[in-house]
């Protein structure tokens, strides 16, 4: 805004995110001259070299938003991110260390100190023609969590350090971007001489503030599903890639065991990868309600997938583990198409709206601006000043589609090498409409509305001038029962200085009258 006070620019409102606050306006203040604490703004300074300056910083600001419209948005999220997997990791470390020490411990018990793997374990136990005892079962499982607790360990360590890099490159960004913004408002707040250019730039910028929280509340939703749905993605290809290895297993001969059990370990290795994945997607989208692939279907998955070579051992028991591959799958899919739905149906819907009147509320504040620029330039100068701005600078001309991928990554996806660049393979038939499971509503899909927002703060605010007006009738309460405490004393002080004057007169007086006679 004119004064310097504002968080927006003329393309767009940088207070884009609700707990994003604006730089103290302090340092731009004194730069710029602007209004102290006496409510008196400096006088407007409205010279070419200063006109030239902010329509520069204008083009910058515009040309860093074109680059990362949603830079500082993502930066929260990424950081948000960043927080869970470092838990996670810390979680994963303390897994894998209790279950390499189980694992130790089994094989103590069994002496199996050649043998550092599952798969090596079976196919020497299997060329040994040898029943396995209880030990030895036991030692197998052991052996095979940590197998896995190690895999899902060193994939979040990967993923960590993966959003680490991106949230690094972020904070660089974001920084300038901040930088300009801050330079933009010293520069109209000197311009303008700490005041607002007119009642409309006042009622433009409020607009463009309440859509830019809008928009980025939509945003915020639409990171979070795209980032959700990519993950479910590869999610469904890898258990497409699993469910086709244990259906191929039993045509292999037993007496090919190292292919058995290479083959089983694909399988596992991809069931877990699955697994995070869904449990990826369960991150992003806390507040959702799953309808398929909830959190207790996958704590199933897991634990199928812990005995996957217990089970290939068994044609019933294969056949029963298949089975709940297969579902898991089935219902993945299903999760996948959900996703693709809310993304279609709601989330870009309002997204294009949102968008398209931002470009034309920042558009107008953009151009009064420039024509308030204009008219204070002819008032100090007495002439016409030729302000030219490029008509193509606004950051919201960026391509729609392009917009909903910013900041969607695979980052946080667990990989593996038959999925890695595949297309979605192997989807099972998409549901009807009918079968499909109702949307989630607009809260579990966007989060805490930005009018109920306002009216949370507002309820606050109430709530504490309340407080404070409670506070201050009891300060005043206290302060005059002290005064009356005080006015009592005083009067009783009074009274008793009365007596004492009144008793010396009449001493006096009687004196007096003795001495006459």
């Amino acid at each position: 805004m004119g004064c310097g006070q504002s968080t927006d620019s003329a393309f767009s409102n940088r207070g884009s995110i609700s707990s994003l606050k604006p730089y103290p306006q302090q340092s731009s203040v004194e730069d710029s001259g602007a209004a102290h604490g006496n409510g008196v703004g400096p006088e407007p300074v409205v010279d070419r070299e200063t006109v030239e300056e902010y329509l520069q910083t204008e083009r910058e600001i515009g040309e860093a938003r074109r680059a990362d419209p949603q830079v500082l948005s993502q930066l929260e999220m990424k950081t948000e991110a960043l927080d869970k997997m470092t838990q996670k990791v810390e979680r994963l470390e303390r897994e894998y260390g209790d279950l390499q020490a189980l694992a130790e411990k089994e094989k103590a018990d069994v002496d199996q100190l050649e043998k550092p793997d599952v798969k090596k374990f079976l196919v020497e136990q299997g060329k040994l023609e040898e029943k396995m005892t209880k030990e030895q079962e036991e030692y197998i499982d052991a052996l095979q969590k940590k197998e896995i607790a190690k895999q899902a360990r060193d994939e979040a360590v990967r993923q960590k350090e993966n959003i680490q890099k991106e949230v690094d490159q972020l904070q660089s960004k974001a920084a300038r971007l901040q930088n300009l913004y801050t330079k933009q408002d010293a520069l109209l707040s000197k311009i303008f001489g700490g005041e607002y250019g007119s009642d409309l730039e006042n009622k433009l910028e409020e607009e463009l503030d309440a859509l830019e929280a809008q928009k980025a509340r939509i945003m915020e939703a639409n990171f979070k599903w795209r980032q959700a749905q990519m993950m479910m993605e590869f999610a469904c290809r890898q258990l497409a890639v699993a469910v086709q290895k244990w259906q191929d297993l039993p045509d292999i001969p037993d007496t090919s065991l190292e292919v058995r059990y290479t083959m089983a370990a694909e399988a596992r290795n991809n069931l877990v990868a699955a697994s995070q994945n869904i449990e990826g997607a369960h991150r992003y989208l806390s507040n959702v309600e799953f309808p398929y692939c909830n959190p207790d279907e996958v704590d199933t998955l897991n634990k199928a997938t812990s005995y996957v070579f217990t089970d290939m051992q068994s044609e019933e028991r294969h056949s029963h583990a298949g089975q709940c591959y297969e579902i898991t799958h089935k219902r993945a899919a299903a999760l996948l198409q959900w996703f693709d739905q809310v993304l279609t149906t709601t989330i870009m819907e309002d997204l294009a709206q949102v968008n398209k009147r931002v470009k034309e509320t920042s558009l107008a504040l953009r151009q009064e601006r420039i024509r308030l620029i204009k008219l204070k330039a002819k008032e100090i100068w007495g002439a016409d000043v030729d302000v030219d701005i490029d008509a193509g600078v606004s950051a919201d001309d960026e391509d729609l589609n392009a917009m909903m991928m910013q900041g969607v990554s695979d980052s946080e996806v667990a990989k593996t090498e038959e999925t890695a660049d595949g297309p979605r393979a192997k989807t099972p038939p998409p549901l009807t409409a009918e079968e499909m499971a109702p949307m989630p509503s607009n809260e579990a899909i966007f989060g805490l509305s930005y009018e109920q927002f306002k009216e949370d703060l507002d309820n606050m605010r109430e709530q504490h001038e309340t407080e404070v007006d409670h506070f201050m009738r009891g300060q005043e309460r206290q302060a005059d029962k002290i005064r009356g405490d005080l006015e009592a004393k005083l009067n009783a002080r009074r009274r008793n200085r009365a007596m004492r004057n009144l008793e010396e007169r009449q001493k006096r007086e009687l004196a007096a009258g003795a001495a006459v006679s």
